[in-house]
């Protein structure tokens, strides 16, 4: 990872918690990990990325979430092969058996943009939490993808930070510093790679899919990322939380048909009734007032 390495770092008692905060845990691969990747054909894609591909057709690409790793999305592969497309899952920086040891999010969409380039155009590219966001980040960094489908995922990467911040008990002028630190090691403002600033820019389908019940990401930051996509579409679910979301049959439907061409219904295959991004937009309004 550029911009900061142990020796370069800040000599304070954030340097533990800032050193977390880049280096994802690895997650060692299952003995039904292995035998999914063994059904595929492994490659080494963009800079260095291990990407393993299944079927072929049309590419969509998939990027998984922080601390996960490409046969997290078993559940999606035959759905999406049986349908007619070639899926590439890639381990993402520093995750599963790509290169690294510490990375952050704009490094993360960078890659999966290299990743594209290698690919050619996408019918599409599928990002489940960090893999979301990292998903709009290269699209708006050159991802040629037809149609974007974002799982979970955050709507501001300061609001990422702050989670972080709360669930380490760093508070006050300590994580204002740590907000400051962070952004001194991406390189960018953080408002800049918000999904909300850029998702107005991007052209392509989208369909937003998130849990109301999401234990790590508010399902409001979904809303207000569909209020702000122009030809998204935002399906609400009430049972599977962040991780089941990768499982659940209803919602994988769902993502085959929309990248197939086919409109999602006014009734979605997960119970719920789709809200529109108007819709979402005046529940985020809400929520932002219920929180003030």
């Amino acid at each position: 990872m550029q911009g900061w390495t142990d020796a370069e770092g800040p000599s304070d008692p954030l340097r533990e918690e800032l050193a977390r905060f880049f280096t994802p845990r690895r997650v060692p691969a299952t003995a039904r990990d292995r035998a999914l990747r063994d059904r595929g054909r492994s490659v080494t894609l963009g800079e260095g990325l291990i990407a393993t591909v299944w079927g072929d057709g049309p590419a969509v690409l998939m990027a998984h979430g922080w601390e996960s790793r490409g046969t997290h999305w078993g559940s999606f592969i035959d759905p999406l092969t049986e349908a007619g497309f070639r899926v590439i899952a890639t381990d993402g920086p520093a995750h599963g058996d790509s290169p690294g040891a510490r990375t952050h999010i704009l490094e993360c969409g960078l890659a999966l943009a290299a990743v594209g380039r290698d690919l050619g155009g996408l019918a599409g590219v599928v990002g489940h939490s960090w893999g979301a966001a990292a998903a709009v980040i290269a699209a708006s960094r050159g991802l040629q993808a037809e149609r974007v489908v974002l799982l979970g995922g955050p709507a501001t990467l300061r609001g990422v930070v702050s989670r972080w911040c709360r669930r380490r008990e760093i508070t006050g002028v300590e994580e204002s510093r740590f907000h400051s630190i962070v952004e001194e090691i991406v390189g960018v403002p953080l408002d800049s790679l918000d999904i909300t600033r850029l998702a107005p820019r991007l052209a392509q389908p989208a369909l937003i899919v998130h849990d109301r019940g999401d234990e790590e990401i508010p399902v409001e930051e979904g809303m207000a990322v569909a209020a702000t996509w122009p030809t998204s579409k935002l399906l609400l679910t009430e049972r599977y939380g962040h991780r089941r979301l990768l499982l659940a049959k209803e919602v994988i439907a769902e993502v085959v048909d929309f990248l197939g061409g086919d409109p999602v219904g006014t009734e979605g295959r997960a119970g719920r009734p789709e809200q529109t991004a108007n819709d979402a937009a005046s529940r985020a309004a809400a929520a932002r007032e219920r929180d003030s």
